[in-house]
């Protein structure tokens, strides 16, 4: 009856041993393959989720080009209007700059001829002057001669008239020298004034305009992968077996211990006093 119980209570313990082995290890098992399964759906998640923002990343710096683009096409249409408000400025100024020098040069070629013209019909003037001096001179001297008369006062006479002329001649050549000295003068004054005229205006000078700088295409976002997990190993089966192994040897050192103790007890109540 004691070997009986000692089996029993050694077998129930093998067998609850065994037991709690086998369950501990399939809730090890589970608990991995929850935990990993967890892992993973966490990585799968960060990895969307790091696509998704770049994409809207992405999609922000499209736009924000997209803004920069029309922006800059826009500063762009107003530097060439301007450019063209320039190029206008400059043709009417060429046009009047052509008109103000040609009518400065025209004006000098008149003036210029004008005064030439003057000053040459009196040197003409005064050239028919003396020629009508000297024949009226030679016209009075052979009239005093053709007199017959001689002696000092004939020849007073005719010198007179030949030192007349020489004065009048004498004064003439002043004359001219001093209207050709008036004459440059007068030529001179017309080229300043033609050098005045043509400064009067000048040309346009345009003002430099610089393009805008042209925006960059946007790169698109590094995706950063996830650093590494570490992972353990699953549950060891090998350490469940071990559990169970002791367990059995466990149930056989008491079932050992309980028939050892019933025999012992047996034998104290059957021997003789």
């Amino acid at each position: 009856m004691a070997i009986t119980a000692a089996a029993l209570l050694g077998g129930a313990q093998i067998g609850l041993g065994v037991a709690q082995a086998v369950t501990g290890y399939k809730a090890q098992k589970q608990d991995y393959l929850n935990q990993t399964a967890l892992q993973d759906a966490n990585n799968e998640f960060a990895s969307w989720q790091a696509g998704f923002n770049a994409r809207i990343n992405d999609a922000n710096k499209q736009y924000d080009y997209w803004k920069e683009t029309v922006n800059h096409n826009n500063q762009l249409s107003y530097t060439n209007a301007l450019r063209n408000v320039e190029i206008t400025k400059a043709i009417r100024q060429a046009e009047v700059v052509a008109e103000t020098r040609a009518a400065a040069g025209a004006s000098y070629i008149s003036d210029s001829e004008a005064i030439s013209q003057q000053f040459q019909e009196v040197a003409m003037r005064e050239a028919v002057a003396t020629k009508q001096y000297r024949w009226r001179s030679l016209q009075a001297r052979a009239s005093v001669q053709a007199m017959g008369r001689e002696g000092r006062s004939v020849d007073r006479i005719v010198n007179d008239y030949a030192r007349q002329q020489g004065d009048y001649e004498a004064l003439q050549q002043i004359n001219q020298s001093l209207r050709s000295r008036q004459y440059t003068r007068t030529q001179a004054a017309q080229v300043a004034q033609y050098i005045s005229r043509w400064n009067s205006q000048q040309f346009y000078e345009e003002q430099p305009y610089i393009d805008p700088i042209a925006p960059f295409a946007p790169l698109p976002t590094l995706i950063t992968p996830s650093g590494p997990t570490m992972r353990g190993g699953g549950p060891s089966m090998g350490a469940a077996i071990l559990n169970a192994g002791s367990a059995v040897l466990s149930g056989v050192g008491t079932y050992h211990d309980m028939k050892n103790k019933a025999a012992t007890l047996k034998a104290l109540q059957t021997k003789p006093e």
